[in-house]
């Protein structure tokens, strides 16, 4: 009996005071259970398609290789932990669902599951906080970044058929839709109220009824596209324009960050590639790219010249390859577009800290050499 006592009283002041609690876990509040074990599985799961990810751009062939860029220059942003995707009732005229996040609105014919929701709201809020962090190291041109009521507008099609009927085009994995734009800098919040980016759900791997079934997202075209919506770049000559986007677009978003220093390694991967099968030879000067307009330059992507890649070459090289003196032209460059001077005089500014346009040229040339990518243009 004394010993059953002395048993029965040691497993009592264990219980009692020991620091593990045993009786913690099975007195905590079920919902606290279930939330703890769902931050679990976020958190793997980000892992995950963080590794998913780095594997896939090794299979790519793509090295990482840290690049020089200003000290306040963004290396990583992450998703801001605030953010969430809350449904939200429909103004008069609207069909389907509605749904909000701290910047932007979304609609969508379909209801979306909850991981649906999560991915969306995500990728979307992460591109516009990179977005931001670039804007307070530059002057790119920006909508306000207290929009109260007007959010950036997002419209999403369950098919790729709804997409191209609603406007998409054949062959992009969603566009902006910068129509309702009016005249040059400095623009109003009243003159981009309309502004919208149409979404496929393919390419945010989601099926047709709003649930995610494939971790494959095209962040590339949707980061792109969201740039065009958060930067106004429709006033500037269409390289910085497609530049900007470009730049921003191959940015990888690994797990739950966009990681700006493997975006270097990827265009670096894909301007030694490109210019493997001569696609960076160009029969006009860098200076009349500066002022090239949209419909030419496409017309050399038909050709097989990439001009949208040396768009974002050019972003590159004033970014991170030329220094002080390459950042300082590229902040002197869209002030200039800013305070609204023309293509020409804005372009004047861009080439002044290299004195002569054929100066700018060359070192282009030299620092991408650098780099063992081969760019040439024509001599004279």
């Amino acid at each position: 009996m004394y010993r059953l006592f002395i048993l029965l009283s040691s497993l009592a002041a264990f219980l009692l005071f020991s620091p593990q609690g045993w009786a913690d876990d099975d007195t905590a509040p079920i919902s606290n259970r279930k939330k703890a074990k769902k931050k679990q599985n976020t958190e793997r799961n980000v892992r995950k398609a963080a590794s998913n990810k780095r594997k896939a751009l090794r299979e790519m062939g793509v090295k990482n290789v840290r690049v020089k860029a200003p000290g306040d220059w963004p290396r990583k942003v992450a998703v801001p932990e605030d953010t969430e995707l809350q449904e939200q009732p429909l103004p008069p005229g609207k069909t389907g669902h509605m749904y909000a996040s701290n910047n932007f609105v979304y609609f969508s014919p379909v209801k979306l599951e909850p991981g649906a929701r999560k991915t969306l709201a995500r990728l979307c809020e992460c591109a516009f906080a990179a977005n931001k962090a670039i804007s307070e190291v530059i002057p790119v041109p920006r909508p306000s970044t207290d929009r109260g009521d007007r959010k950036f507008i997002v419209t999403l099609h369950p098919t790729m058929e709804a997409y191209f009927a609603a406007g998409g085009p054949k062959d992009s994995a969603g566009v902006f839709l910068g129509a309702y734009r009016k005249g040059a800098y400095p623009l109003k919040e009243t003159d981009i109220a309309m502004d919208q980016v149409m979404i496929p759900f393919p390419s945010l791997g989601f099926n047709k009824s709003g649930a995610v079934q494939s971790e494959d997202i095209n962040t590339h075209a949707l980061v792109h596209e969201l740039t065009h919506q958060q930067f106004l770049l429709n006033s500037l000559p269409i390289w910085a324009n497609e530049g900007w986007a470009e730049y921003v677009g191959y940015v990888p978003y690994v797990g739950e960050d966009l990681d700006f220093d493997r975006g270097f390694s990827i265009i670096l991967h894909e301007a030694k590639k490109k210019s493997a099968h001569n696609a960076l030879d160009f029969d006009f000067k860098l200076r009349d790219f500066l002022t090239m307009d949209q419909q030419t330059m496409y017309g050399y992507m038909s050709r097989g010249k990439d001009t949208y890649l040396l768009s974002a070459m050019m972003i590159t090289f004033f970014v991170h390859l030329d220094g002080k003196r390459g950042l300082e032209a590229m902040k002197g460059y869209l002030q200039a577009m800013l305070d609204g001077k023309s293509h020409d005089d804005a372009a004047a500014i861009l080439i002044e800290p290299y004195r002569t346009d054929a100066r700018l040229e060359q070192a282009f040339i030299r620092a991408w050499k650098g780099k063992k990518v081969k760019v040439s243009f024509p001599k004279k």
